[in-house]
């Protein structure tokens, strides 16, 4: 238990560096949670910025952020595979509930690339399909985001035991279904907000349906 509790507490602090709202507030000076979407991620950070070199460097430090808390925990408690799986899974709640920035955070999307890509980065090739897929139809990030995130575990499931045998981290199969669903589930959370504003625009995703079909 205290393993789990060490593991949990690395990833988060590792995961909670706020990388959006420190760049922008350093070299802009502006508050990036008040800014644009308010969202204290990589995109965010671009288009408050309008500076694509800030918006790379945030994109890139989140994801090291994944794969750091996966990687220290390894190296520091053992290499413990649920350990492993609960620093990945509280770098990216560290990330989007940042303690630092009063519970503000990022979607989680590129801290959870790098957690995937030490944990099974097979699973990325899998959402980054479904994400085209539902991009292509709607012309949305939001809703390739949320479409994606939803049905990656809803994929898995017939296919279970091949995903796991992929994994870098062994556990088993229903732990690893878990552990993406956990995922999911905290990417999904902070993508209500964009979804209820897309419901709130229906007609507009309707008329993008429509120009797709024609």
């Amino acid at each position: 238990m205290i393993r789990y509790f060490g593991g949990f507490l690395i990833g988060y602090l590792l995961g909670s560096i706020p990388t959006a709202f420190i760049f922008v507030k350093t070299f802009k000076g502006i508050d990036i949670r008040k800014a644009g979407s308010g969202n204290v991620g990589a995109l965010n950070a671009y288009e408050v910025s309008g500076s694509a070199l800030i918006g790379i460097s945030v994109l890139l430090i989140d994801i090291l952020k994944g794969i750091f808390s996966v990687k220290v925990s390894q190296v520091l408690l053992g290499g413990d595979e649920i350990t492993t799986l609960i620093s990945g899974f509280s770098a990216i709640l560290g990330h989007n509930f940042s303690v630092w920035i009063s519970f503000y955070g990022g979607r989680g999307l590129a801290t959870s690339l790098g957690v995937f890509a030490v944990v099974n980065p097979y699973l990325i090739f899998l959402w980054c399909i479904l994400w085209v897929i539902a991009y292509v139809k709607v012309h949305n990030i939001h809703v390739g985001n949320i479409w994606a995130t939803v049905f990656t575990p809803v994929i898995m499931i017939p296919v279970l035991k091949f995903f796991n045998s992929l994994s870098y981290v062994k556990v088993s199969d229903k732990t690893l279904l878990i552990f993406v669903i956990s995922i999911s589930a905290l990417i999904f959370i902070k993508h209500l907000k964009p979804l209820l504003q897309l419901i709130k625009e229906g007609k507009i995703l309707q008329n993008k349906f429509q120009k797709s079909d024609a």
